[in-house]
């Protein structure tokens, strides 16, 4: 069993095993010559494209390609991300996924 824990920048993760041991990884602000674009929590209340609340039972997401913030059903979509060396799909908003599934050059 592993238990994590990740600050709220999103640089520092530390991993604990039931062995007591500690891991930690410190991440840097570039990933392939970009700085980190996520865009802050609480810079909106609704999301990008159908203007939801958010509250309790509709969390945010990010997408991680554009980094700004939607809904679970604005952000459903899932595609690998080459520019940012992000080679498994991952969470990302409707107008990303058709740029980057149109964008077949790697």
């Amino acid at each position: 069993m592993y238990n994590l824990i990740s600050y709220r920048d999103h640089k520092n993760v530390y991993v604990g095993d039931a062995r007591g041991r500690v891991f930690s990884w410190t991440c840097s602000d570039s990933v392939a010559g970009r700085v980190d674009h996520w865009m802050r929590d609480d810079v909106s209340d609704t999301c990008g494209t159908c203007k939801t609340k958010f509250s309790m039972t509709e969390r945010r997401h990010h997408c991680r390609s554009c980094g700004a913030v939607f809904c679970s059903k604005c952000s459903r979509f899932e595609s690998e991300i080459f520019r940012l060396r992000i080679l498994r799909p991952v969470r990302v908003c409707q107008p990303c996924f058709v740029q980057l599934k149109g964008d077949v050059s790697r």
